[in-house]
């Protein structure tokens, strides 16, 4: 294996070590030749079914990746675990994911997700046939019945894709038009965009929107986008932190509330950058964005933070959204 690997899997855990050794294993048998795999834990809690935390399982994954790849006459893959020494958002995850890789291109997958046979291959040689910095594979949606069989579903937004070529600008423009999805998961991404879009966005411990906010300035920064039609990323419904709707803590809710720093910070970046490089018409779907992500925090409110602490969540939510926007949206959902 090279010293310097072409791709660095990059794979986030929070709460998600049930899942880690199977996503695990859908990358380390990849039939691509020079990647690593970097794991690095959000100062998770979390232990699998056996009780093992996520040091642990990357340890055991490592040791059934070496035998593996061995039997299967493919270089070897190292996986490489870091932990954050406390919690800090899923930004602040992927910042550090993209700092601590060494691979020329990179590949979030979430911990409870799992890459399709031969994705990797796919991935690169379209990015180097095509000369693209942003390569877009389809995602397939579904769910594990009790026997460990996959059974796919109808397409989510997260499989939303456009199947062709994108450039420059038209590639932000066309993600606000919703031709394709922001998730940096199912995508294989240079390294060098990656680390230009975190130059320019701040330290945000932000927990919910992180794609929308990394994407827009990946969008901005990269020269060109591909979608292909090959399956390369299997997704796990209803099984991340915002499928659980009962919110019954202050912390809780205040994990969703921290989205409205997403658009606080992309919205500092364009009074101060635009100059003419957006249209009037992007901007004002990234107002309607906005708008509709405060309507969908003030019905969440509503429906899922348990009575008693619906007066504190809400004065939250006016601290986070500002106080006469909330208002304001809330009486046009009337």
């Amino acid at each position: 294996m090279q010293n310097t690997p072409l791709i660095t899997v990059c794979i986030p855990v929070f709460q998600t070590e049930q899942y880690l050794a199977s996503c695990l294993r859908s990358v380390y048998m990849q039939d691509f030749a020079s990647f690593e795999v970097v794991v690095l834990s959000d100062r998770s809690p979390g232990k699998d079914e056996k009780g093992r935390n996520a040091k642990k399982i990357v340890k055991l994954a490592q040791k059934e990746c070496d035998g593996w790849r061995k039997s299967h006459n493919l270089s070897p893959v190292k996986i490489r675990f870091c932990e954050h020494r406390e919690n800090r958002g899923c930004v602040e995850v992927r910042r550090t994911l993209v700092y601590e890789s060494k691979g020329k291109y990179l590949a979030m997958i979430d911990s409870d997700d799992e890459y399709m046979e031969g994705a990797l291959s796919c991935l690169y040689e379209a990015a180097v046939s095509q000369d693209a910095d942003i390569v877009h594979g389809t995602f397939v949606s579904g769910e594990y019945d009790n026997e460990g069989i996959f059974h796919a579903t109808a397409e989510t937004k997260c499989g939303k894709i456009f199947y062709g070529t994108k450039e420059g600008l038209d590639i932000a423009r066309s993600w606000f038009a919703g031709l394709f999805n922001g998730n940096v998961c199912g995508k294989l991404i240079e390294k060098s965009v990656y680390e230009k879009a975190f130059e320019q966005i701040p330290y945000t411990e932000c927990n919910l929107l992180d794609d929308l906010l990394i994407f827009f300035f990946v969008g901005m920064n990269a020269r060109r986008y591909v979608g292909i039609e090959n399956k390369i990323y299997r997704y796990r419904i209803n099984s991340g932190m915002s499928s659980h709707r009962k919110i019954d803590t202050l912390k809780k809710w205040k994990m969703i509330c921290t989205s409205s720093s997403v658009f606080s910070i992309i919205s500092q970046w364009l009074k101060e950058n635009n100059d003419g490089l957006l249209s009037p018409s992007d901007i004002e779907h990234l107002g309607k964005v906005t708008l509709s992500h405060l309507a969908s925090n003030i019905r969440q409110l509503r429906a899922s933070v348990i009575p008693e602490l619906q007066e504190e969540a809400k004065l939250m939510l006016y601290d986070f959204w500002g106080e006469s926007f909330v208002k304001k949206v809330e009486n046009a959902l009337e």
